[in-house]
C-alpha cells in the first residue's frame, strides 16, 4: 500500500479484479447498487490496512457469512 487509503494503479487493478470476481460469483454484474455497495466494502477493508488480495477476499467472505447468519 502506498499510504493509508491510497491505491496505486496496480492495486486498483487488483481491487477491481476482486470486485469483478465477487460480482460474477454472486450474479451481481448488472446490479449497480449492489456492485457499488460491494466496492465500498472492498475499499473499507483495503483502507483498514489489508492490501493482500487473498486477505481482502477472506475479509469479504467473513462479512458475507456474518450477514447471512444475521439474515441480512
Amino acid at each position: 500500500m502506498t499510504s493509508r487509503g491510497t491505491a496505486d494503479s496496480a492495486q486498483l487493478r487488483e481491487l477491481t479484479k476482486i470486485l469483478d470476481d465477487y460480482c460474477q460469483k454472486a450474479g451481481l454484474q448488472n446490479d449497480r447498487d449492489a456492485r457499488e455497495a460491494l466496492a465500498l466494502r472492498i475499499m473499507n477493508v483495503f483502507e483498514s490496512g489489508i492490501d493482500d488480495l487473498h486477505e481482502i477476499t477472506k475479509a469479504l467472505d467473513s462479512c458475507r457469512a456474518a450477514a447471512w447468519r444475521q439474515g441480512i
